[in-house]
This record gives C-alpha cells, structure tokens and sequence, in this order.
C-alpha cells in the first residue's frame, strides 16, 4: 500500500506539474494496485501469515506478563499458541475508535487476550460474526439503549462489541473494577458457541454476589443497562475469584477450575 501510493503521489507530479503523459500508465496501474490492496489488505495478512506462527510485539507481552495472571502462569508452547491466536485475530477484526484516531494498540491486545483465552481449548477461536470493536472513550447511548448510557455492549446482529476504553483498561488494570472485555468476550462466545441453553439455579445472583460481593443493581448502575443474563457475571467471577468453581460455567470452561 505504501509503495503504491508514493507511485501515485510521484506519477500524479509528472503527469500534473510537469505534463509527462507517459506516466499515465503508470498511474493507473499504481491506483488500481492501491485500491485493492487497500480493500483486500486483512484477506492479504491472512495469506501473508498462514502456516507461519506469529507473536505479538514485545511491549504488548510485557504488558500481559506483569497485568495478566493467566498468562503469565501458562507453560511456554501455550503462551505461544496464545500469542499466534491474538495476532491473527487481530488482524481479521475491525476496530474503530470514535475519536477518529487510530485504535490504541495495548486495548486492542487486552480485548485479543481475553477473546482468545475463553477459546484457547478449541480449534475454532475467531467469533466469526462479531468482526467489529468499536472504542469510545466516554459513556456512549447506542440504537438499541438510546436513553441509557452505558459502556459496554454486544450486538450479534451487527456483528459489533462496543466499549469504553477507560473502563476496560480500569477493569484490567486496577483491582476491584469489573472487567469489561471478559464481560464482553463472555458474551460474544455465548453468542457463536454455545448452541443450548445455560440453565441457572433460582439463586444465582446471590451466589454470584456471594462470591464477589457486587450486588446486581450495583453491577447494573456501573454498566449503565440492565444485565439480565448472568452468564458473562459468572464466566467473570469464575475466572477473577480464586475457588469461585460455578458448575454451569465449568461445563463450558472445565480448565477454569480455581483459575481465579
């Protein structure tokens, strides 16, 4: 993309500024090869990088090495897997930040790793479907919350994960916040995996209160909507609350077991 576009950029100079018609093919050429690398670029890096193992940057394992207990705790062949799993998924994923800046790159790897830990016991780990990460950086109204303002929210009909980036690195970052891109993720594979029903126990939110002391309405007061469903409740506090142990989350996530 890069060389393309300087090939137009210099032929458009010729052709423009210094009447050179015999850059014209030139420039065809260079805009065609720049429309579809640019329109086909994740296919591209996919092709690019299949069958050969990728690693994510040094910065960003540094990062999951001293924020991320479960990686940092992985024997070393799974933490490559791991690694290979969050580069590719990365790729394929769109992410768009509403500050119309670039997406941050240490948000992007945190929302990466947890998508890939849920799944890393499965050969099928890219949550086909959900291909877009939209990052705001405040609170946010949607279509379907238009009057309340929330910070995290799954849509599977559209394929998008919506979240606040400050809640996200506060929920992976600081003790005591809920986390958000676990919330997140549980939800995006309850959605593409999981084909029956989740049966409950008439007191799970007591249990779950129980083992985190969130109350529920304090949960829903901070995510901003209501959270009728307690499966990503619970696939979070089974993997943030050491001896949490939930049987209908375990029979989903068996290697959870006391991973808090």
């Amino acid at each position: 993309m890069i060389l393309a576009a300087v090939s137009v950029a210099l032929s458009a100079y010729f052709i423009f500024f210094k009447d050179r018609d015999d850059f014209l093919y030139l420039f065809a050429i260079s805009l065609i090869v720049l429309m579809l690398t640019y329109i086909f670029q994740f296919q591209l890096d996919q092709l690019m990088t299949r069958g050969v193992p990728q690693s994510i940057p040094g910065p960003m394992r540094s990062l999951l090495m001293n924020t991320a207990p479960h990686f940092a705790s992985m024997p070393v062949d799974q933490k490559k897997m791991m690694e290979d799993r969050m580069r590719r998924w990365i790729i394929k994923k769109e992410f768009i930040n509403q500050n119309k800046q670039d997406a941050p790159e240490d948000v992007k790897y945190i929302m990466a790793y947890y998508a890939i830990l849920l799944t890393l016991h499965q050969s099928n780990y890219m949550y086909d479907g959900i291909d877009r990460i939209v990052f705001y950086h405040h609170p946010f109204l949607t279509p379907e919350y238009p009057e309340d303002v929330h910070i995290v929210e799954v849509e599977p009909k559209d394929g998008t994960i919506i979240i606040s980036v400050p809640d996200l690195l506060k929920g992976h970052l600081e003790k005591g916040y809920y986390n958000l891109a676990l919330h997140a993720s549980a939800i995006a594979f309850k959605e593409k995996y999981i084909q029956q029903p989740v049966v409950w126990t008439d007191n799970i939110w007591e249990r779950l209160e129980q083992i985190s002391s969130i109350d529920h309405n304090r949960l829903e007061d901070y995510i901003g909507v209501p959270v009728t469903d307690p499966w990503p409740v619970a696939v979070h506090h089974q993997l943030m609350y050491r001896n949490s142990n939930i049987p209908e989350v375990l029979q989903f996530f068996p290697q959870f077991e006391n991973a808090g």
